[in-house]
């Protein structure tokens, strides 16, 4: 007999998950409960993205104001550029706290790809990620991660903000191949974590709103919705670790 043989396998290592529940952890304390208790769980539909312009410029900053809003910084001065465009400016660099503190004469630079506008799930990701990276800088207490995993924990900020779903089906970049590799790859996103990595920060994200998964299933890409039941299962039987995040309490953090 072979012992364990039949014993169910966790989905991800053990280390992986105290890491993604760490990021939770992480972002609640340092920008508040208010900030995720307000947060929805964003749609790739026309529910959340409606309305069109005639330009794909009009286009891209639409899809940011969307963003924006739903990630609670529609506040945040900000301006957008076709990195196809770009040249140097010094004020492109400027940091999201300097943003905040002179706000009249700074705005965050946001640089999108025109031909992400046919794949907006992408754009709206990079949006995300790109948002959380600035909101990340203003944390007093440092990230639980090594420099060289910020940009992934970013993505776990994404998720806590209500892009799971997106950041889940856009998680693993193209890589050509196909009709002769004819697709480009800037239809698609460079991304950190996992896909599975991604879906189960999801998962996380619905069990602790108590989100019913049938919210998430039918806008999840197929190869991901088994996977996301079983997190969900996973993740509810986690008790004590969903406990701790629940019973952070860190006041929202106003100009943020």
């Amino acid at each position: 007999m072979v012992f364990g043989l039949f014993k169910k396998q966790p989905l991800l290592e053990e280390d992986v998950v105290t890491w993604l529940f760490s990021g939770f952890g992480w972002a609640l304390r340092n920008f508040g409960n208010e900030r995720f208790n307000e947060a929805v769980l964003v749609t790739p539909s026309n529910r959340h993205f409606p309305g069109r312009e005639a330009s794909v410029e009009g286009m891209a900053g639409l899809i940011l104001d969307r963003v924006k809003g739903y990630a609670g910084l529609a506040h945040w001065p900000t301006r957008l550029i076709n990195h196809h465009e770009y040249d140097a400016d010094p004020t492109a660099e400027a940091s999201s706290r300097q943003v905040l503190e002179n706000a009249a004469e700074l705005k965050l630079t946001l640089f999108y790809e025109p031909q992400q506008v046919a794949n907006p799930q992408v754009m709206i990701a990079n949006y995300a990620h790109a948002l959380a990276h600035h909101l990340g800088g203003l944390a007093p207490e440092a990230p639980p991660c090594d420099e060289d995993q910020w940009l992934h924990l970013m993505e776990v900020v994404a998720v806590y903000m209500g892009f799971g779903i997106i950041m889940a089906n856009t998680a693993h970049p193209f890589r050509g191949g196909g009709c002769g590799g004819c697709r480009s790859a800037a239809m698609d996103r460079s991304g950190f974590l996992a896909e599975t990595e991604v879906t189960y920060a999801l998962a996380i994200f619905c069990v602790l709103k108590g989100l019913p998964v049938a919210d998430v299933t039918g806008l999840l890409k197929g190869s991901l919705r088994g996977f996301f039941k079983k997190a969900v299962k996973e993740v509810s039987a986690r008790q004590e670790a969903l406990d701790a995040l629940r019973h952070i309490r860190s006041p929202s953090l106003g100009a943020l």
